[in-house]
């Protein structure tokens, strides 16, 4: 049995079944309660390191009933490993005993003395300038009367340098956790989905990317660029008829001219491509890719490797399926197959090729219908010697199955924000993802739309599109829209949740300088999500609001605090009282304050808790509010 004990350590994920995640530069902070038996302190210290380096230590803080704390900040992107060890605080124990008896008047001497001893003995074990310190605190210890003695040996600094060499004694180690560090873009990222096509080629991209830049989107998302089966296309809105200007669906991969590692001749070369990335990277935009493992009839898998997918009774391979729905241009690869491990290879072959040609940010088309320790190995393999290569996980599926991904590897996931629409739904929802411990391994994506999924709420018009851009950007460091949301799209393909003339089966020439549009509003609000760090990486407080059509939480961190304030009604002026979390933001409760609305560039005075706001749809939907004392 351990004479220490080491409880309720946070993070700790299925016991340590699996990492942690944080994004590099970012403080990783770690709980846990720490005790012994009896009168004696203990004296537990967080141990640290990037994977195989030396490790490294930093002492808890107490807190208050056991719980202690410590932190440590990743300077670069990896997998780290962190653990807990605690021992016996003879130092402390003893310093504390002293202090209890002078203020009883009790005789000190023979424990001072005990102390000079202990003092002695970490000097034996001491380096650096460490023992320097402790040979001048020593000797003035030894020629000092006893208000000085006590003095020193409550000084701070000098007691942790001692506790941190006096002898371990009871020494308790808490198993090795695991974290990793993502890069920036694998934690804050606002996206732009596209179709290339849509745009032309890869130059004409370069030429569009002005246009994404014009709204402060940092990531442009591709959707598959590879070449496009012919065998069963579909036609337009996904029509099992074709013909022979259809271009078919960018997710039934592979033809006579290749698969996987291959470019859509229509869109460029793979120099193009390369270009393509290099002219992002100059305007601080990051390309992500879409990758599908999924392959058309024409795929050259299917010729030369016929056993890596299903096969029907009578022998022919079996289409995609999603009952009662089948899609006839699609063969779904089978990651079970007798010889699965050459499959498995060939496919983390695939993500090695496009990360070679420069590609950091990959978007997984469906991985909930692959194992689950297929992408625990794949993902865990490539990020090994690729620490700064991020995944999103397109998965609409069971919620314990897409935090299940999340844990397995996939650094962001893709969400169910799409049909939470009403503040009770929001809030629920919302709170679960930040609390523990999906907090520190799932990291929400909030798409407003996607080419699959036109929300209802869209077809009330701008302003439902400008409440869903404030909520997805302001709820999440993570969010994107689909090409077209911009400018209010709405044409639904009868009462489903798909658009009509559906891009993902025809090409779409947009106006983008059309009325009605919203590009500015998202330029903004893109603008403040860089400008504010609580919006990057703050806690979330859901604030009390007397109009359930009025929406209100605060997003906050050492750095700022913001408060977003929005109606969820489209065609009404709503008002109400709202309650300003003042204690979350360590403010007094009858603080007066200065309120900016970056939002709408309005400035107000507020004081103490409670306040009124009125927001009027067509002018000001919404506040995004940065609070600042007085």
């Amino acid at each position: 049995m351990d004479p220490v004990a080491i409880e309720n350590v946070t993070p700790e994920i299925e016991c340590g079944r699996f990492p942690a995640k944080i994004v590099v530069n970012s403080k990783f902070t770690v709980t846990a309660e720490v005790f012994r038996a009896g009168h004696d302190l203990v004296y537990p210290v967080l141990m640290y390191r990037k994977l195989k380096k030396r490790w490294r230590s930093v002492a808890m803080k107490g807190t208050g009933n056991d719980l202690y704390e410590a932190s440590f900040t990743p300077d670069e992107p990896g997998i780290y490993e962190y653990k807990i060890s605690a021992w016996k605080d003879s130092y402390g124990t003893l310093i504390r005993n002293i202090n209890a008896w002078l203020g009883s008047n009790e005789d000190v001497e023979q424990d001072l003395i005990e102390a000079i001893n202990l003092i002695k003995d970490a000097y034996k074990r001491s380096s650096g300038n460490d023992k320097k310190i402790i040979k001048r605190y020593l000797d003035d210890l030894i020629n000092s009367d006893l208000n000085k003695k006590v003095m020193i040996l409550n000084d701070n600094n000098f007691s942790s340098i001692i506790k941190k060499y006096q002898k371990k004694i009871d020494k308790t180690d808490y198993r090795t956790l695991r974290l990793i560090a993502d890069p920036e873009y694998g934690g804050y990222g606002s996206w732009y989905e596209l179709f290339p096509r849509s745009i032309g080629n890869f130059n004409d991209i370069i030429k569009h990317l002005n246009y994404v830049k014009s709204m402060n989107f940092n990531v442009l998302y591709l959707t598959p660029i590879h070449p496009i089966g012919i065998t069963n296309r579909r036609g337009k809105n996904g029509s099992r008829i074709s013909d022979k200007n259809d271009p078919g669906s960018p997710w039934a991969i592979g033809n006579d001219s290749g698969g996987h590692y291959s470019i859509n001749s229509d869109l460029g070369s793979l120099e193009d491509f390369k270009n393509l990335l290099r002219s992002a990277r100059e305007k601080n935009i990051m390309i992500a890719m879409d990758i599908a493992l999924q392959c058309s009839p024409d795929h050259p898998y299917v010729r030369d490797h016929p056993e890596w997918f299903y096969h029907r009774p009578d022998g022919s391979i079996r289409y995609a399926e999603n009952p009662p729905k089948k899609y006839y241009d699609i063969y779904p690869l089978n990651f079970e197959t007798k010889n699965k491990m050459a499959l498995w290879n060939e496919m983390k072959n695939i993500f090695l090729y496009w990360i070679s040609n420069g590609v950091k940010i990959f978007r997984v088309d469906n991985p909930h219908t692959k194992p689950l320790d297929f992408w625990e190995w794949l993902i865990n393999d490539i990020k090994r010697d690729h620490p700064d290569v991020v995944f999103l996980s397109e998965a609409f599926t069971r919620e314990n199955l897409m935090f299940e991904l999340s844990k397995r590897g996939f650094t962001m996931s893709y969400t169910y924000f799409t049909w939470k629409l009403t503040k009770g739904e929001i809030t629920e929802y919302f709170k679960k993802l930040y609390s523990y411990p999906y907090n520190f391994f799932f990291r929400p994506m909030l798409f407003t739309n996607t080419p699959d999924i036109l929300g209802r709420d869209l077809s009330m018009g701008r302003n439902e599109f400008i409440i869903r851009s404030v909520l997805a950007s302001t709820l999440s460091s993570l969010w994107g829209i689909y090409s077209g949301f911009e400018l209010c799209e709405n044409d639904r393909l009868d009462d489903t949740e798909e658009y009509l003339n559906s891009e993902k089966y025809e090409i779409k020439r947009r106006n983008f300088n059309s009325d009605n549009n919203i590009k500015d509003i998202i330029a903004r609000l893109n603008s403040i999500r860089d400008e504010m760090p609580a919006l990057r990486s703050g806690k979330i407080k859901f604030c009390e609001t007397d109009n359930d059509k009025i929406i209100a939480y605060a997003r906050y961190n050492n750095e700022n605090k913001i408060l977003v304030v929005l109606n969820l009604d489209t065609m009404n002026v709503q008002s109400g009282f709202i309650r300003v979390p003042l204690n979350d933001f360590s403010m007094d409760l009858n603080s007066i304050y200065d309120v900016h609305d970056v939002l709408n560039n309005n400035h107000y005075k507020w004081s103490g808790e409670y306040n009124y706001v009125r927001l009027i749809p067509g002018k000001r939907q919404a506040h995004i509010m940065v609070i600042k004392n007085a």
